[in-house]
């Protein structure tokens, strides 16, 4: 190898290193900003209830949902807020899910099970679900709960008075996952991480961005609010519906609040290895919009954030940093390594996760490569949109479908 050859390697790895350095240090600064704008809800803290405290209306859509669907109505029906009702929505399931629902609510006073049949035209499944329940509800704040996600038995309560203290129209928590296999505890971090770079936190509670977001695991918005921005019908053709709705309140001005609710909200979003690529290809595509730039960026930043980018990059820039940095070549290096192992133990700390799944973060990221690689050639190819068992052949992978949320 000639001196130039490896002088132009050494610059390649350096500057590879660099952009390792600025993804993790933005990382950081995004975490800093989190501690400091999302609250962590501790029931604890909070204060009474007020004398007549308002209704508020759960609704949970189920297709096909009979494994999760005890756990997640029973969290439901033992909660600790004294005024609230429970609509399940049966949507179009051929398991045992809807006898399942009408079962455990046979005996409750504040529950109901109803049954959708059909899917219109122009519809996601869920969000037609969704606008089913909201028909059939009665109570002044609408909560929507996905069928794979448990509460603590004082979220209701703790949300709404989050809610009043921080007087907005619409509070959405991060949950904390149940990861069992070692499939799970690779992936669901990192790409629970990847919804944060799209989406920081920190800039969805910070009133002067214009980024905004809802968890469709669970969020709580104000009737009236819900109806100023028309609701499920205003973004019924949207994969990330959730998303919608919180742009759609946040550009309208009426208060939106994402908190941390590992205390007060456990999920188990898929199960196996397949599921869970499958699911977050759908969920990442659309939360980038189906944008081919977007798309691309985001593959180039995990392609470089790749450990075999690192190595060779590391590989590279010992070349000549021995030689032309005799003193100081160290410095890079354990600054790389450093960002790259503190920054996923405090986000998983964040998540409520032990610190020693941060190494997966590595494997992690592989697979986050593949997903862009995916997410790109059904953009290219404009390929049907499939979402839990249901091939829309209406919807496809095309820009455009989040514009008229916010």
């Amino acid at each position: 190898m000639s001196l130039l050859e490896g002088n132009m390697l050494f610059v390649i790895g350096v500057l590879t290193l660099l952009l390792v350095v600025w993804f993790w240090a933005t990382r950081m600064r995004d975490l800093v900003l989190s501690w400091r704008r999302l609250p962590v809800v501790d029931p604890s803290g909070n204060a009474g209830l007020p004398d007549d405290p308002p209704l508020i209306s759960l609704i949970i859509p189920a297709h096909n949902e009979e494994a999760a669907i005890t756990q997640c109505i029973k969290s439901v029906l033992e909660q600790d807020y004294p005024c609230f009702e429970l609509i399940v929505v049966d949507d179009r399931s051929t398991d045992a899910t809807g006898q399942i629902a009408h079962d455990l609510c046979k005996n409750s006073g504040n529950c109901k099970v109803i049954t959708v049949n059909d899917l219109p035209q122009g519809w996601t499944g869920k969000c037609h679900a969704l606008y089913k329940g909201v028909a059939q509800a009665s109570g002044q704040w609408l909560a929507f709960l996905d069928a794979d996600t448990r509460l603590q038995k004082f979220a209701l309560r703790s949300c709404l008075l989050l809610a009043q203290d921080h007087r907005v129209s619409l509070i959405t928590l991060t949950p904390k996952f149940v990861l069992e296999t070692f499939w799970e505890k690779a992936l669901q971090p990192i790409f629970a991480a990847t919804c944060c770079i799209l989406f920081p936190p920190g800039k969805v509670n910070d009133p002067q961005s214009s980024i905004a977001m809802a968890n469709g695991m669970f969020y709580m918005i104000r009737r009236d609010a819900y109806e100023e921005t028309g609701g499920h019908a205003e973004v019924r053709d949207l994969a990330v519906e959730d998303v919608g709705i919180g742009k759609k309140v946040k550009s309208a001005g009426l208060g939106l609040l994402l908190a941390n609710g590992r205390n007060l909200m456990h999920t188990k979003m898929y199960d196996g290895f397949a599921a869970t690529l499958s699911g977050w290809t759908r969920i990442l595509s659309a939360c980038m919009d189906y944008r081919i730039p977007a798309i691309l960026k985001n593959l180039a930043i995990h392609v470089v954030m790749s450990v075999p980018v690192y190595c060779l990059a590391m590989y590279w820039y010992m070349i000549g940093a021995v030689t032309i940095l005799p003193y100081t070549w160290p410095v890079l290096p354990i600054l790389t390594l450093l960002l790259m192992i503190v920054t996923p133990i405090l986000f998983l700390k964040e998540m409520g996760q032990p610190s020693r799944y941060a190494p997966l973060f590595a494997l992690g990221n592989l697979f986050l490569v593949w997903v862009h690689i995916v997410i790109l050639k059904k953009v290219l190819f404009r390929d049907t949109l499939e979402w839990r068992g249901t091939r829309y052949k209406s919807f496809r992978y095309e820009p455009g479908r989040l514009d008229h949320a916010s």
